[in-house]
C-alpha cells in the first residue's frame, strides 16, 4: 500500500515538473460577488373584485350577478380604468341543498353565482376611490390588491452598477489582505431581480358603509442585482 501511494505521489510530482519545464502554470484567480439594490415607487396596482349572489331560482341568481358586475365595471371606468385593464378571471354557478330545522334535506336548493373581476389601475393614487366605488356598486369580496412597476429596466441598471462597484471594492480589499495584485477580469456574470409585487389585502366587504374610501399606502418596491467577477491575480 505504501509503495502504491509513493508511486502515485511521484507521478504527480513528475507531471507538475513537466508542466513547469514547458513554461505552463495554472491561472491564479480571485472570485468576488457584489450586490446592489434600489427602491422604486409602484405605478401600477391590481385588485380582484368579487360578486356573489344567491337565489332559489338559478336564472334570477345569474341575472342579479350580471347586474352587479356591470355596475362594478362602470364604477371602475369612472375612476379611470380602461376596458383593456378589466378581465373576468372566475365565474361559477353552484347549488346547495336546503335543510329543515332537523337537518334533513327538503329537496329544494339554493343557487350561488360567483364572479371575479381583475382590475388594473394605472394611477395608484386612485386606489381608495376604486375600492370604495366597487363596494358601493355591490362588490362583496375584495382581495389581491397588488402593487407593481410597469418598467423596471432603469432600476435594474442602477442596482447592477451598485453591485459592480460593491464587487470591485471587495476585490480590492481581498487583494490587499492576500498580498496579490489584481489583473484583468476573466469573467463577469450578472443577474437582476425585479421586485415581487407588494400585496395589500382587504377583508370581504371591507370599507362598506364607512364613508369615504379605505386608507391605503403603496409604499416602495426594491430591485436587487448580483454580480460575480473573477479576476486574474499576480
Amino acid at each position: 500500500m505504501r509503495t502504491r501511494t509513493f508511486a502515485l505521489s511521484l507521478l504527480a510530482a513528475l507531471t507538475l515538473t513537466g508542466c513547469s519545464a514547458l513554461g505552463w502554470a495554472p491561472d491564479r484567480t480571485l472570485s468576488v460577488t457584489g450586490s446592489g439594490s434600489t427602491k422604486i415607487t409602484p405605478d401600477l396596482v391590481s385588485v380582484t373584485l368579487g360578486i356573489q349572489t344567491r337565489n332559489d331560482d338559478v336564472g334570477q341568481a345569474v341575472a342579479q350577478n350580471n347586474t352587479v358586475a356591470s355596475r362594478i365595471m362602470e364604477a371602475a371606468r369612472t375612476v379611470g380604468v380602461d376596458n383593456a385593464d378589466m378581465r373576468t378571471i372566475y365565474f361559477s354557478v353552484s347549488s346547495q341543498p336546503k335543510y329543515d330545522e332537523f337537518g334533513s334535506p327538503t329537496g329544494d336548493v339554493s343557487f350561488f353565482v360567483d364572479n371575479s373581476l381583475q382590475v388594473t389601475l394605472r394611477d395608484v393614487t386612485k386606489l381608495s376611490d376604486l375600492l370604495q366605488s366597487a363596494i358601493d356598486a355591490g362588490a362583496n369580496s375584495v382581495y389581491g390588491v397588488t402593487f407593481s412597476v410597469a418598467d423596471t429596466s432603469a432600476a435594474e441598471d442602477e442596482a447592477r452598477q451598485k453591485a459592480i462597484a460593491d464587487a470591485q471594492a471587495r476585490a480590492t480589499e481581498l487583494a490587499g489582505v492576500s498580498g496579490v495584485t489584481l489583473g484583468a477580469i476573466q469573467t463577469l456574470t450578472t443577474s437582476a431581480y425585479s421586485p415581487f409585487p407588494q400585496g395589500f389585502y382587504a377583508a370581504d366587504g371591507y370599507g362598506m358603509g364607512g364613508g369615504g374610501g379605505p386608507p391605503v399606502q403603496s409604499g416602495s418596491l426594491e430591485v436587487t442585482a448580483q454580480v460575480t467577477i473573477v479576476y486574474n491575480v499576480k
